[in-house]
């Protein structure tokens, strides 16, 4: 029996608990790539983030201890381009994000041997959040 060419990288995984929010802490834009396998200069594709959960970081906080220390996960942001070059870098850094929209995926990690699907990563589409809240 043949179901066709699954495409792992649009699997979303259901039985995740996630956090609400999350706290960036690092920020990267991946430009989009032509034919050729070069860069377009001033496309964005998608923005890679890291990010602690919130609720967490503030408890930690409260009781005083550091929250250098906390697991952070990775967040991906994706949409229109447009959407995505509005984005600054340095705006993101420290700020909150709500994160009940995003889906949860599996992530592809490179590795000494190739690489493969080893890990989960959250996925924000922006550009769907900005039409929800347009529609209200």
């Amino acid at each position: 029996m043949l179901l066709g060419k699954p495409e792992l990288s649009k699997v979303i995984v259901e039985n995740v608990i996630k956090p609400k929010s999350g706290t960036i802490q690092t920020v990267s834009k991946s430009p989009r790539y032509a034919e050729s396998g070069e860069a377009i200069q001033g496309s964005v594709a998608k923005i890679s983030c890291q990010f602690v959960d919130t609720e967490l970081a503030k408890l930690i906080q409260k009781s005083g201890a550091d929250t250098s220390e906390l697991k952070t996960y990775p967040l991906e942001l994706v949409g229109n381009e447009q959407d995505l070059i509005g984005i600054e870098a340095n705006d993101l850094i420290g700020s909150e994000i709500k994160l009940d929209d995003a889906k949860t995926m599996l992530k592809w990690e490179q590795g000494r041997n190739g690489g493969g699907w080893r890990g989960l990563k959250l996925v924000l589409n922006v550009s769907e959040a900005t039409n929800e809240s347009e529609k209200k």
